[in-house]
């Protein structure tokens, strides 16, 4: 379904789920070098995807929905961890120990079977 996308569309996707992906966690981890790095890094880690895919065998249609379904699933996954990011941060920025909070288990879980969920999906629809 998605391999019949216009590419203009894909790249669109792409942009989109990345500033939706930084705005979101800029917004709950309010690091100004943080606001700066993460969208820094997620476009290299897209454009070394975009590499790999293409190395692999995968075209370029494939390669951006998997770049745009994996942001897609990291800002759902770190939903309900939101709390806790502000909450290390402020006692950080307080000059408090933070080493003693941790993500629960579950919202690990929800993470990881987030991302994957949303991928299979991406995948699914590049079929």
């Amino acid at each position: 379904m998605l391999a019949s996308v216009p590419m203009g569309w894909l790249w669109l996707l792409a942009a989109a789920s990345t500033v939706l992906s930084s705005c979101l966690l800029g917004s709950w981890i309010p690091l100004r070098q943080f606001r700066i790095a993460y969208p820094v890094t997620m476009v290299v880690g897209g454009a070394g995807l975009i590499v790999v895919c293409r190395a692999q065998g995968i075209d370029l249609t494939g390669a951006l929905v998997m770049y745009s379904c994996a942001h897609i699933g990291l800002t759902l996954g770190l939903l309900p961890q939101r709390k806790l990011f502000k909450e290390v941060y402020e006692r950080w920025r307080r000059g408090e120990a933070t080493d003693h909070l941790k993500a629960p288990r579950g919202h690990l879980a929800f993470l990881a079977v987030s991302v994957v969920g949303v991928l299979l999906a991406g995948f699914a629809l590049t079929r």
